[in-house]
């Protein structure tokens, strides 16, 4: 598989692979743990700009509140992908799946 084939996806896209032959389980799981991750990784990346900016503006400070609170929920979205990544790797790791072999 070259690189370029490879672009757009995760680093363990393969794993997701197998995982959808030997362990279906698993593969929902990696699937709800990739989306939510990389939408907690971008949700997080907007809001940390969002919030120096209201914090340096005078007159914000109600949304100031609002986005602190959308910080805290896209780092929970973040954690919430980090779980449901782990816990397929589990379930693929109980199929007899290696999960250390990325291709």
């Amino acid at each position: 598989m070259s690189a370029r084939s490879n672009k757009g996806r995760s680093l363990d896209y393969p794993l997701y692979e197998r995982m959808k032959k030997k362990a279906p389980q698993a593969a929902k799981y990696w699937l709800i743990g990739d989306r939510l991750f990389h939408a907690g990784l971008f949700l997080t990346m907007m809001s940390i700009p969002a919030l120096f900016f209201a914090y340096t503006q005078t007159g914000l400070k109600g949304i100031f509140i609002w986005i602190i609170g959308a910080l805290a929920g896209s780092v929970g979205i973040f954690g919430f992908g980090i779980y449901f990544k782990r816990e397929s790797y589990k379930l693929a790791i109980k199929a007899g799946i290696d999960i250390n072999k990325l291709s």
